[in-house]
This record gives C-alpha cells, structure tokens and sequence, in this order.
C-alpha cells in the first residue's frame, strides 16, 4: 500500500497540473473527435475509443500499448512469446475470441480462430484511430461470434497527404524505422505504408539455459480508394525467439519462431452504401525450431491420439514444424431503414484450409516420432445474422441481433458443429446521459487446433456456450465524463487441458464471472485530460482445486500540452493476482514540436520496473517469473514531408 501512495504522489509530482482554468471544449471532444464519430456505434457495445490524438500523444507504438490497459483484462504472453489476454497457462493461445480488424477486414488466423496471437503487438504507425467493442458486440462485425472486437482504421489520403518517415531507438538496441507516403488524385487515392521493428527484449536465465523473447518485424501495408471501392494489401514477416517453446517439462535449449502472412482484400459499396460487399484472401506460414538438452527432455502425449489418451509421456529433444494456412472469405450485408426500423442482414462464407503434419519430434530413445495423421485439412464456416435496431423515440433505441454458423468439416471423423447466437439490448440517450443495457447468448465452435493438434487435440470436443449481461451508464458534461459498466457471464462446456490426460476436455462445471468499473474523465483547458480507471474482474477456475483468476486495476492517465510539448503520465496498478506481487507500472513521454513537420520524442515503459510478474510453468515445482512489461526508455523522431 505505502508503494502505491508514493507512486502516486511521484505521479501528480511529474504531471504538470499547473492548468488553473477549465475553458469550454471545442464541441464535444470525446463524443466526436477526429474520424472516430464517424464509425462510433453506441448500440454496438460497451465502446473504448482512442482517437488520432490520443495515440500521438500516448507514443502509441504497438497494440500492445493499449491492450495493457485494457479494461477487464491483462496483457499476458504465451509460452511462445506470443500476445494472448486470456492466456491459461499451458495452453498455448487462448485468445480465440477476441478479434482484430484492419478497416473493414478481419486480422484472423485459421487454426487459433483469433488472430490476436500474431497481431496483439502490431505496430500502429499507419493507424488513425482505435476503436474496442467489449460485451460480446455486435455481430455486424463478423463471420465468427466475439467476446472483444478491436477495430482498427488505417491512415487515409484523405487525412494524411503526403509523407513522414519515423526512427526510434530503445533499450537492449530495440530499434523502429517506419514510413508512409499518400496521394490524392483525379479518381483514386492511396496509401503506402512500410515499417521494420526489431524488438530486443530483456533475457532470462532458467535451468542454466536462456529464455529470450526477441523478434524482428516487416510489415508492408497498401490501400487503393475511390469513393465506393477500396483494394489493400497487407504483408508481415516475423522472425524471434520461441521463449520456453510450447511443451511443458523442460525449457527449451534453443528456440526460433518464423511467421509469414499475406492479405489481400476488396471493399466495395453499392446502393448509396447500403450494400455491402468483401472479399479477402489471406495466407499464413509459421515455422517452429526448438531444441532441448538430451539430459532433461521436453515431454509431450504420445502423438496419436486416436490412441489411449492415457498414454505415458514421451521425452522429446527437439520440436520443428511448418504450419501453412490459408483462407477466404466473402461476405455481403445490406441496411434498410424502414419508418423506426433499421435493419442489417448479412451472409458470409469463410473457407480456412490448414497443414500441420510437416512435424518432426525427436526422441532421444527412439529417435523421429512417426508421422502425425490429421483428421481434417479444411473447414468451412456459413454465416448468417439480422440485425434490428427500433427507435422507439429520440432518445430511446432497442437492438435484436440474431446470428447462425455451420461449421463444416469435409470428409472428417470430427462432426461438423451449429453455433447460434442471440443478442438484445435497451440504448437511452439524451445530451447528458447514456445508458446501455445488453443481454447475449453465444456459442464458439471447437477450434481447429484444439480438435487435431498432435500434442493435446481431442477431436470429440463440445462446442462451448456463453450467456452475459452487461449494464453500462455514462454522464457527460463539457469538462468531465463519468462511466460506470457492469459484468456478469457464465460459461459452459469451456475447453481446458486435462491434468491427468493432458489432452482438451469440455469442463464438466460452468464457470461465473463478474466484472465492475468505474472511469471519471476530466477535460482541462482544449487539450489536456486526466483520465481515472478503476476495475474489478473475478472468473472461477475451470480446474478442480486451482485457483480463481481475481484482479483489481488502477489507471490514472495525464495528457497535457504546454506549447511546443506534448506531456504524456500513465499509473498502471495491478493488484490481486495470486502468488504474484501487485504490479506499478509508471510511464511517461515528452513529445517535442520543432516545427510542423519536425518532432522529437522521449518515453520511458515501467520506469521503476515494479510492473506485474507473470508465471509459466516449466515442471511440478519448477517455473520461471517474467515482467510483463519490461522497464525500458526510447527515444526517435518523426518528420513529415
């Protein structure tokens, strides 16, 4: 307690609150700022926005900056490294559910379901603006069902004509140079975009061997526009550390992970846009090379799970494999507004086809596993929703979504799966006030990687079934916004790993959450903000005897600008989590105008490195404790052309 008082008083120390006067807001600086009025949707779900302003001045540079904070949830990593919010450690992703869109096209993986895994650290150089619906939204977004909808909007032409290039350089030699170019002409507009990361993290002795988490990025990014149609390309290379690897027993040795992804997607509007129309095609590649000492081996199930899942344990040494995955998807959705009712319906297809027999396991006794048989190579997804949203007068509104999946598995021992979701929810609004009342039922299909993975699959999985209500009210003035959301879920058929088996089992127990926040925005002057969050999350344990997964979240966040300065403060205070030591995790940045197109910047991440611990386990007795964020200090510059 007496940590968190210092820290906060060294907080208000280091924040600059010299602003003596509260002027009147330019318009309504929170309800409409930048681009983000334009795509925000109150009947869509409990809405965080980040605006243009608001990354620029935060030094936003990864999705991971914001997800820290996120409401109701933890950044965590997986045993690979990888971004994953709802980690179950030994899982290897659990994140399915919370899904990541690029303008109007989904960052998706085909085997995981969720592509947050590999775009939960993204840069956010060529990004305008943030928008993250919570509260199982609206199914407007998508082919598949959601607990948390991340919605990202692209730099346009429009907005940003013209170039900028931008450095920074970081602790342990972490690196960034990215770029962008936009054009405006005659009939068409675009945009270009192109960046290289490599981020050099803290290292870790465990067991004599070290645990790195390192990884060098690519990224390309493109988009072609005219007025009802647009065509983007989008390309990431990854290249890093495995970190422990995904087998429990050992750590690894040596570990290396490669991804290689590929979009392409066409946006088109017909009928005054009221028709809508996608299409994207995507590919994803990851290769995986991690080693173990002969002398204290990896073990995973026996590779065969059409086999007694109660085989014993195999040691392994060493664990390469190639994933390929690809996928398209089309969709198509049209709105109707007829006299209060506003009506949207879509269908989509998705076809996801996936390769992960390319696998060598090395046993030190036996030598190469045999080859890995899987029991279905593609899956196909048919969607369908209608939505309705009923005015009932000015102020008051009612939304009915209905949304259906059948999930096909051609020519497979692993049935084929229905998934059905309902959605209703009650809107008032006037000048001041805004309340939200949204009531769902969902059903996420079993995962392709959690029926056929050769290390833990159990293709007679359940689908798994969630019901929640979340309340939320909000009162806003011209200096201050005030927003209290409420939570409660359960769910049912959960899929967890199986002590005893160490395969996937539906839980025979349904699992309850509850949720509360509390947030209190106060506006000073036309640019500063001081922004207070509290949050509570509790979730039982889906395992018999384990522990119950409770927190407790502090924010206090300051933007200031004082001339040519932008001032950014943030307190992340995490408390709660068991075995684990309450997190601090201070940030601060200044941001140097030297002229319109010239800045310098400085930041600084966890500066008292006291942020919050996490724990993997390695063996029985035997983990290692990282940060999840690591203390470190950057510093660049930006210059527009």
């Amino acid at each position: 307690m007496l940590k968190t008082v210092l820290l906060l008083l060294l907080f208000i120390l280091f924040t600059p609150l010299q602003a003596q006067e509260i002027d009147q807001l330019l318009g309504a600086y929170e309800k409409a700022s930048e681009l983000s009025h334009k795509t925000k949707d109150e009947a869509a779900g409990n809405l965080i926005v980040y605006t243009r302003d608001d990354l620029e001045r935060m030094q936003v540079q990864t999705l991971k900056d914001i997800v820290k904070s996120l409401r109701f949830f933890q950044y965590a990593e997986n045993r690979f490294g990888q971004p994953d919010i709802l980690n179950q450690d030994p899982l290897s992703n659990y994140s399915k559910s919370i899904r990541t869109y690029l303008n109007d096209h989904e960052l998706f993986n085909p085997l995981a379901g969720s592509g947050f895994f590999v775009f939960g650290d993204m840069e956010l150089d060529f990004i305008d603006h943030i928008e993250i619906y919570e509260g199982f939204p609206s199914f407007d977004f998508g082919t598949e069902p959601a607990t948390v909808v991340i919605r990202l909007y692209s730099k346009t032409a429009e907005h940003d004509t013209g170039g900028k290039i931008k450095a920074l350089y970081g602790s342990y030699g972490s690196n960034t140079l990215s770029g962008y170019y936009a054009d405006q002409l005659e009939d068409f507009n675009y945009f270009t975009y192109a960046s290289r990361r490599d981020n050099q993290r803290e290292e870790f002795t465990h067991d004599g061997r070290d645990a790195k988490r390192n990884k060098r990025t690519e990224r390309v990014y493109a988009s072609l526009a005219t007025d009802n149609h647009q065509i983007e390309l989008h390309g990431s290379h990854q290249k890093g550390d495995g970190f422990i690897g995904g087998i429990v027993g050992a750590t690894a040795e040596e570990s290396e992970l490669k991804n290689r992804y590929f979009s392409a997607s066409l946006h088109s509007t017909f009928q005054d846009k009221s028709l809508t129309f996608n299409l994207i095609f995507l590919q994803n590649i990851s290769d995986f090379d991690i080693g173990w000492q002969a002398t204290d081996p990896a073990l995973i199930v026996n590779s065969d799970p059409a086999t007694s899942p109660s085989l014993p344990l195999i040691p392994i040494t060493q664990h390469k494999q190639e994933l390929r995955e690809d996928s398209y998807t089309a969709g198509l959705k049209k709105k109707w507004s007829l006299d209060k009712h506003t009506l949207t319906g879509g269908i989509k297809f998705r076809h996801k086809h996936f390769d992960l027999t390319d696998l060598t396991l090395t046993s030190p006794a036996i030598g190469a596993l045999p080859p890995i048989s899987q029991a279905y190579y593609s899956e196909d997804v048919y969607s369908a929703f209608l939505q309705d949203n009923y005015s009932i007068d000015e102020n008051q509104m009612l939304t009915l979504s209905l949304m259906y999946q059948h999930y096909h598995r051609k020519h497979s021992s692993v049935d084929d799966q229905d998934t059905f979701q309902r959605r209703l929810g009650y809107i008032y609004a006037n000048d001041n006030w805004v309340a939200k009342t949204f009531l769902s039922h969902q059903e996420f299909a079993s995962e392709p990687y959690m029926t056929i993975s050769p290390h833990y699959g159990n293709e007679d999985l359940n689908k798994e079934s969630y019901q929640s209500i979340f309340q939320e009210v909000s009162y806003q003035t011209d200096i201050s916004l005030t927003k209290l959301v409420l939570g409660y879920g359960k769910n049912r058929d959960i899929p967890i790993l199986d002590p005893a088996t160490f395969t996937m089992q539906n839980s025979d127990k349904s699992i309850y959450g509850h949720s509360a926040a509390i947030e209190q925005t106060f506006f000073f002057r036309e640019k500063d903000k001081l922004e207070l969050q509290a949050w509570s999350y509790f979730l039982e344990s889906p395992y018999e005897g384990n522990h119950d997964l409770r927190h407790h979240t502090g924010v206090i966040r300051m933007l200031n600008t004082f001339g040519r300065f932008d001032l950014f403060n943030e307190l992340l205070i995490q408390e709660g989590y068991h075995d684990q030591s309450n997190g601090h995790d201070y940030s601060a940045g200044i941001i140097y105008h030297a002229s319109d197109d010239l800045q310098f910047n400085v930041k600084g991440e966890n500066i008292f490195d006291d942020g919050l611990m996490w724990d993997y386990y390695i063996a029985p007795g035997n983990s290692i404790n990282v940060p999840v964020i690591e203390r470190r200090f950057w510093a660049g510059m930006e210059y527009l052309f």
